[in-house]
């Protein structure tokens, strides 16, 4: 490995944790990370992620990291999928392949390989049964894949997955005929199989695979020319704001990136994502079809644009750090509709906003959406419980330091003082803290966001007022040591499919007293006792082998896979631990 790729490798793997793995298993999980975080710029990319993607384990096909992509979504899980058709009414998939080596040369029997597995991933949609034995994560993701494959009909447009792999080495690729014909004979086969809209090979040098880690570290940033501009009165902890009228040839450039496509990154904050083809949008594409640009202008309410960076100069105005907190709609139809006669020169009313306060931010991307109906599980970032519990984490000096992103990517540039593997990001806490403070790990399988929604519905807040924050680190610490053991190879990685479960065990098996309600006086004390096993690394690994036996035990009496995420087997948890307490209490 030369010394540019090895500097930015070794610093991955201190920011992840991985400084212990072998050089080949950590280049597997850089490279995944650096290919995930290209099609998923908007979300952390946790190291428990990077872990579940990753399925190069020997019986791999020659694929290293499994990437499925549902709506912009990453999913491992059949409910994930669910959830997603339900609140965007369609699907859309994209199938990413990883293989990475750490030779110096790409080696064309490996390039073989992993096309074969490419092709068989797409064999087994087709019922083929002659495939090659595989590990069992890849075996959890083939049926994930044909799980997807069963929704066709919900495809959206009818459009195809995309499906593209990369074969990722340390060397320089040059573009050699065998190379070449490989690639162009699984092409063939692919496309005749005609379950893809595109099929591509991605071949990636050092020189690319680093660019791509750069990439992850890079601002958005953009330079707009604005004619009319009026400055907003003075608020409080806001740099600059102006109220301006931008002709779409300069929006466009915010929103729409070199390939025409949509710079999806740019609406985390909306909230609301693209919804299609509703009546609004289709009033809106309908209009512009007509011609009635002015009306259009006249129509729409207006855009409104956060930046942490704002600096203009004259008509110039550079904008960083940006995200369009009003308006995903309007550019999503505006970049359907580029072929419109004279676009480029429709207004559009857009407010921009410049401001490196968290609150302030919060308040405007609440006050923005609050005329559209929004589900109250997708302004969870926003709501005062969370900031009481990053408070609590912040404040946190007596156990393990973790970070609470309360907002996704606020310790981006934070990372030579906040290692990556000690953030944790709201989807963690979720699972973290249903599974084992709620005891219902059964439930955490799907979208986090679905999630709270399906608990909501039962009257259940998971973030709730009165909860004692405790808890929401106890368990979160809970899952980051777990998830520490999984990769120090202290727990077998076969536990991995019942890895929540194994958080309400260990809960189970190593709190002295049962667990008190969530706004009780007593929680302190109860997470302390716990929080003191889960920092003591002799404790810590009794407390896991103790939840594997009770699992174990669980699984022997109830061994079918599709039982291991039901109530039932949750239930199973609860009484046997009873049991095997009550002999250990027998025995004192």
């Amino acid at each position: 490995m030369d010394i540019i790729t090895k500097s930015h490798f070794e610093q991955f793997k201190k920011q992840y944790g991985y400084e212990n793995k072998s050089e080949s298993d950590a280049f597997e999980l850089f490279s995944i990370y650096c290919i995930v975080s290209k099609y998923i710029k908007t979300d952390t990319i946790s190291q428990s992620l990077l872990d579940d993607l990753n399925v190069g384990n020997g019986g791999d096909w020659g694929i290293d990291g499994f990437i499925l992509i549902v709506n912009g979504k990453i999913v491992t899980s059949q409910q994930e999928v669910d959830d997603l058709l339900i609140a965007n009414g369609s699907l859309s998939l994209k199938i990413v392949l990883v293989q990475a080596k750490t030779s110096q040369n790409f080696n064309v029997a490996e390039l073989g390989q992993f096309l074969d597995g490419a092709e068989y991933i797409l064999k087994d949609v087709l019922g083929h049964n002659d495939l090659p034995s595989c590990n069992e994560d890849l075996i959890e993701y083939r049926n994930l894949v044909k799980y997807i494959y069963s929704k066709s009909a919900d495809f959206d447009n009818g459009i195809n997955p995309l499906f593209e792999i990369y074969y990722v080495t340390c060397g320089d690729y040059n573009s050699q005929a065998d190379f070449v014909a490989k690639i162009t004979k699984t092409e063939e086969i692919i496309n005749n199989f005609d379950l893809t809209s595109n099929f591509k090979c991605h071949m990636l040098g050092k020189k690319e695979i680093v660019g791509y880690y750069k990439d992850t570290k890079s601002k958005i940033e953009v330079d707009i020319k604005v004619d009319q501009k009026i400055s907003l009165p003075e608020i409080k902890n806001v740099e600059q704001s102006f109220l301006c009228l931008i002709p779409f040839k300069e929006f466009r450039k915010l929103i729409i990136g070199p390939d025409s496509k949509i710079i999806h990154s740019v609406f985390y904050d909306n909230i609301r994502s693209f919804q299609g083809e509703n009546s609004v949008n289709k009033a809106m594409s309908e209009s512009l079809k007509k011609g009635d640009i002015n009306l259009f202008a006249a129509m729409n309410n207006g855009i409104t644009v956060i930046a942490k960076g704002l600096i203009t100069t004259g008509t110039n105005v550079h904008l960083s750090d940006y995200q369009i907190v009003n308006g995903c709609q309007t550019s999503n139809v505006l970049q359907q509709n580029l072929n419109i006669p004279n676009i480029d020169d429709l207004v559009l009313t857009v407010k921009i906003i410049s401001s490196k306060d968290k609150e302030i931010r919060d308040k405007i991307i609440v006050g923005n959406n609050s005329q559209t109906e929004v589900k109250r599980e997708q302004l969870v970032a926003l709501l005062d419980t969370q900031k009481y519990i990053e408070d609590y984490y912040n404040a946190q000096n007596k156990y393990e330091k973790l970070y609470y992103e309360r907002r996704s990517k606020q310790y981006r540039f934070d990372e030579t003082q906040i290692p990556s593997y000690k953030v944790i990001t709201i989807p963690f806490q979720i699972k973290a803290f249903v599974s084992m403070a709620m005891g219902e790990p059964h439930k955490v399988s799907g979208y986090y966001g679905s999630i709270v929604e399906q608990f909501d519905k039962n009257g259940i807040r998971v973030f709730a007022p009165e909860t004692n924050p405790a808890l929401y680190y106890t368990s979160a610490l809970a899952c980051y040591k777990m998830t520490e053991s999984f990769n120090n190879n202290l727990i077998p990685r076969k536990y991995k499919k019942v890895k929540f479960h194994l958080l309400l065990a260990f809960r189970l098996m190593c709190e002295k007293d049962s667990q008190p309600q969530f706004n009780s006086h007593k929680v302190q004390s109860y997470c302390d006792y716990l929080c003191e096993i889960l920092c003591d690394r002799n404790r810590c690994q009794k407390g896991f082998e103790a939840a594997i036996k009770l699992i174990d035990i669980a699984l022997t009496r109830e061994p079918k896979d599709q039982d291991r995420m039901s109530k039932n087997f949750t239930e199973k948890l609860f009484r046997l631990s009873f049991q095997v307490n009550e002999k250990k209490n027998q025995k004192k």
